[in-house]
């Protein structure tokens, strides 16, 4: 029989030696060093990130085939993070709005690595950015789904996902901000959703 205490120390060893685990620290060591390095200067590559993240370049390369990879991955882990919270009582522009508005701003406040990102998702010449594209696609599609809620039309879905890609594009391309751009976004979907179900 073992005590509490014992049982906490050998989850706690499991969980270090959990490959999720680890691989999300070596992503979080990576993702670091790119942001240090975008603070200094626009561009970088793998063996530098390797060296100031203090992991082996062939690491880092098994983990992220390009620096744009390794953006697009940066910005799904952040997408990730972001909690999914649907008010019921809130009306579906309100839902809807909510949740894209998370989605675009969730780099606002680090204009370098939102640039860089930005620019990492946009590109159509990497296969691992495409595939990370897609996982960032869902994610958006799953925000949406859950915001529009039951029985929601899929031309209403893909028009609320196509103001989001759209959006980014905006924000890439230095037509206006994050802030701006969300808010430009409540109004169209003001346009496109009632104010109440």
């Amino acid at each position: 029989m073992s005590s509490p205490a014992v049982a906490d120390v050998t989850f706690l060893q499991d969980r270090v030696h959990d490959p999720v685990v680890r691989l999300k620290q070596t992503h979080q060591q990576v993702f670091g060093a790119a942001a240090a390095i975008l603070d200094a200067r626009a561009e970088l590559s793998l063996s530098e990130l390797a060296t100031r993240a203090r992991i082996a370049p062939s690491a880092v390369s098994a983990h992220f085939p390009s620096v744009d990879a390794m953006f697009a991955q940066l910005y799904l882990a952040r997408v990730y993070e972001l909690p999914l919270i649907v008010d019921p009582d809130a009306d579906v522009r309100t839902r809807v709005g909510t949740q894209l508005r998370a989605l675009t701003l969730v780099l606002a406040e680090e204009p370098l690595l939102a640039s860089a990102c930005a620019r990492a998702l946009l590109r159509d010449d990497d296969d691992a950015v495409a595939a990370i594209r897609t996982r960032v696609a869902a994610e958006v599609r799953r925000r949406t789904a859950a915001a529009l809620g039951m029985g929601a039309w899929p031309e209403v879905m893909d028009t609320c996902e196509t103001l989001f890609w759209g959006a980014l594009l905006q924000v890439q391309t230095r037509v206006m901000s994050y802030h701006a751009m969300a808010d430009r976004l409540d109004t169209m979907l003001s346009l496109l959703l009632p104010d109440s179900d």
